[in-house]
């Protein structure tokens, strides 16, 4: 007969988990009908006041919490031996530091990408209630078979802000490796010492082969000084979803104005290119290139023009002053073909030469 707990609410079955604080078993939810996980805190340990605290601690600041990504706790209790009990969501499938062990080869970028994209959106969630688990670790990230859901258990160390401490000074919780330097000195405990924890976790599930920009995140969690790091899980998630392409408002509405303003600029430019005709220096790999000045085409056509007109003013000047300049109706009189040839040359100093001589030349054959 399957042990009971609550009040034979609750058929317990095989283990699924232990820690070194309590031990995991599958159980049955009789009066809703559904399996359940209950946790179990560790015989050597209820009798710890200090770790009893901790363990319903964790319970109550679970329940505050509402999040896909994030393990629900649905009731608490103590069994007949009054050790205290916690009744949470069952996931099944694994743990993601199961998952990690077990893989012959790293798992693809985008769908590690995806993974601590959850993480983060999970943890952001637990950040706005003002709590810090201070404990992420691949043990305490569960993977649900059926979709690939992560979701984040084993609240029993977080801090909630408005708390006191609840351990001995110089007395250090949590697991090493994941720990960030603040926690090994007893030092104050913010968002972004889980920050540090995600860096950890993010550089053992993506592979050594990673693009830039996400070695970049990675070492930005990882920094000594937590004002370096990112401030807390929803700004590591908004520079996640950066890179994989699922970019949050933000780093949209950054992207966007930038576009926007080089847009404009180029339009700027061009419109005051084509207004001015003044070359503008251009920047090109961090030095300014002078422009290349243009020359303008010349027309001999004007000037041959202007020449023309002068020579005839000059033909007419001419003839007037033949006339003598009485009141007298003019004479018509039949000219003689020039013997001069009309100017042919292209050079415009020629032009104006050859047609001087041609002036001269009309000039004489009128006075005789």
């Amino acid at each position: 007969m399957p042990e009971l707990l609550g009040r034979e609410r609750y058929e317990l079955g095989p283990r699924i988990g232990y820690g070194g604080m309590a031990t995991v078993y599958l159980a049955h939810d009789v009066k809703l009908d559904r399996r359940v996980a209950i946790k179990i805190l560790a015989d050597n340990y209820a009798g710890d006041d200090e770790i009893r605290k901790r363990f319903m601690r964790e319970a109550r600041l679970a329940a505050k919490l509402d999040h896909p990504n994030v393990v629900k706790v649905f009731d608490v209790g103590e069994d007949d031996d009054d050790r205290p009990y916690i009744v949470m969501e069952h996931v099944a499938g694994g743990t993601l530091g199961q998952r990690i062990a077990s893989r012959k080869r790293a798992l693809p970028s985008a769908e590690s990408l995806r993974l601590l994209s959850q993480l983060s959106d999970g943890l952001a969630h637990a950040h706005s209630k003002k709590l810090v688990h201070r404990d992420i670790k691949p043990g305490n990230l569960l993977i649900r078979e059926s979709d690939g859901c992560l979701k984040i258990a084993d609240f029993g160390i977080a801090k909630a802000a408005e708390e006191t401490r609840l351990t001995r000074p110089g007395r250090v919780i949590g697991t090493d490796r994941y720990m960030a330097p603040e926690q090994l000195v007893d030092g104050k405990i913010t968002p972004a010492t889980d920050v540090f924890a995600c860096g950890v976790v993010a550089d053992e599930l993506l592979p050594e082969a990673r693009p830039p920009e996400l070695q970049a995140i990675v070492d930005r969690c990882l920094r000594e000084d937590p004002e370096d790091r990112f401030p807390d899980a929803e700004a590591l998630g908004e520079a996640i979803a950066g890179v994989d392409g699922t970019a949050g408002p933000v780093t949209l509405r950054r992207i966007r104005n930038q576009a926007e303003t080089g847009t404009e600029t180029r339009k700027a430019t061009a419109t005051r290119r084509g207004k001015t005709r003044k070359a503008t220096a251009t920047r090109r790999g961090g030095e300014f290139t002078p422009p290349v000045a243009r020359t303008r085409r010349r027309f001999p056509g004007r000037l041959v023009a202007a020449i023309a007109i002068l020579a005839i003013a000059t033909i007419g000047l001419i003839l007037a002053i033949g006339s003598g300049g009485s009141d007298a109706p003019p004479t018509i009189r039949t000219v003689a073909p020039p013997t001069a040839s009309v100017p042919q040359a292209d050079d415009p100093a020629d032009q104006a030469r050859e047609l001087a001589d041609f002036l001269r030349a009309q000039a004489r054959q009128k006075q005789r």
